[in-house]
């Protein structure tokens, strides 16, 4: 029996190359998992209907309030127009977004944000008979705290128009 030396060699190189590949292959890993569920957060300011009789329409974070009205010449103040309630500490601004429509035939819109204690906490000057007011800026409400929203409308003599009006209650981020 004839043993081919060089057919041996090289099974026994292509064994222990094998051998080696598998050895490195074996190599034990330990792991680490993370899993996570994401949602969306919600805002930390909601929107509650107002005792002021105005009807009200809460959609998320839109409130849409009707039934406004001033007497040409006068004044008429709803004192609790619509609430807002605060589900953690938070500080947001206050802005006029848009007044369109007749707004040259009032002579103010006036919207006085009250905290719990009925204690002013800002006014915002909606229309002032030529143009919207400035913001008002960094308003701090507790968490578990409800504010209500005064309006004050008060239209020129002889006036017949309507106004909408678009307000924005900025939260900024941190």
């Amino acid at each position: 029996m004839k043993i081919n030396y060089k057919k041996n060699l090289k099974l026994v190189t292509l064994l222990v190359t094998a051998v080696l590949i598998a050895t490195a292959s074996a190599e034990t890993y330990n792991y680490l998992f993370l899993n996570a569920s994401i949602g969306v957060e919600g805002l930390p300011l909601t929107w509650v209907q107002g005792t002021g009789g105005l009807t009200t329409s809460i959609k998320g974070a839109t409130c849409s309030l009707s039934g406004l009205q001033g007497p040409a010449g006068g004044t008429k103040t709803y004192t609790d127009a619509v609430e807002i309630t605060a589900s953690i500490d938070t500080i947001f601004n206050l802005q006029v977004a848009s007044v369109t429509g007749s707004p040259s035939e009032m002579s103010s819109i006036i919207v006085k944000v009250y905290d719990g204690s009925d204690n002013l906490e800002g006014t915002l000057t909606v229309w002032d008979g030529s143009s919207t007011g400035s913001p008002v800026n960094s308003l701090s409400i507790t968490s578990g705290e409800t504010w209500k929203f005064q309006w004050e409308i008060s239209w020129a003599y002889g006036a017949t128009g309507s106004v909408s009006v678009q307000l924005k209650v900025e939260i900024p981020i941190p």
